[in-house]
């Protein structure tokens, strides 16, 4: 997979609203890795991350309500796939509170999302300097800096995301990703096998498949990412993950 498609950034429980996407935990795709990664189609899904673990910034306290209200509108078409929509949204947010943390964290998954790199970090940045301690923002930056291939910054994003209390699958994934990108494929399957050992994510067998085909393990690699197609089959990384099973098919057959 290029290194444009999916960066489907993550949203909604860790956004602090929690409601809608509750029911949809596990259901959310994938984009693109860097190098190796980028060219096979591993992802970061920015609904995912809206699914999870509830992660609220301590400057919510302080928001408006209709603020609040505007940005789980937004979060709602996010996750029904209207960026129009949620972007119109965010921005009459933000327009009421401009430094609302989370409104622009989902802002900076939006535009990671439409291949608006440099605007996605520098959205995401001022998301960090607002508020410092909500881990979020630093996730959906790693997943900015893999996409560029700037494995280094993110892991140092990943490891600020720990050390503010989150440590969900979604923040192994973007380590993993990390380490895939760097070619350091053993350590990617350690990550992503302990991951899926404590919690399911469609995205961490698509991450596995890929640490499987750098270590040329194929036939195993095929069974992860028929398991990624099984639970996503309409996600952002699921034609590159189809590619790459006929590509594995064209290896057998040599």
């Amino acid at each position: 997979m290029s290194k444009g498609i999916v960066f489907v950034l993550f949203v909604t429980t860790l956004f602090g609203s929690a409601v809608a996407a509750q029911s949809r935990l596990e259901k959310h795709r994938a984009s693109a890795l860097g190098n190796t990664n980028q060219r096979s189609g591993i992802g970061l899904n920015s609904r995912s991350i809206a699914t999870s673990e509830a992660r609220i910034s301590v400057v919510r306290l302080r928001e408006p309500t209709k603020a609040q209200r505007l940005y789980e509108k937004a979060l709602k078409a996010w996750i029904e796939r209207k960026p129009a929509e949620a972007q119109h949204r965010l921005d009459q947010a933000l327009k009421i509170y401009p430094t609302f943390p989370e409104a622009l964290t989902l802002y900076g998954g939006i535009q990671g999302s439409l291949q608006q790199t440099k605007a996605a970090e520098e959205t995401l940045q001022s998301a960090i300097q607002i508020d410092p301690t909500y881990p979020l923002a630093y996730v959906v930056l790693a997943g900015v800096y893999n996409r560029q291939s700037r494995f280094d910054e993110a892991k140092a994003m990943t490891e600020r995301a720990l050390s503010e209390g989150l440590n969900t699958w979604l923040v192994q994934y973007e380590i993993a990703r990390s380490l895939i990108g760097k070619k350091e494929y053993d350590p990617a399957l350690t990550i992503t096998q302990g991951a899926l050992r404590k919690k399911h994510g469609a995205l961490l067998h698509l991450a596995k498949a890929h640490a499987l085909a750098g270590l040329k393990r194929y036939r195993q690699c095929k069974t992860e990412l028929q398991t990624y197609l099984h639970d996503d089959p309409d996600g952002e990384g699921a034609q590159s993950a189809r590619d790459l099973l006929v590509r594995l098919q064209s290896v057998e057959n040599e």
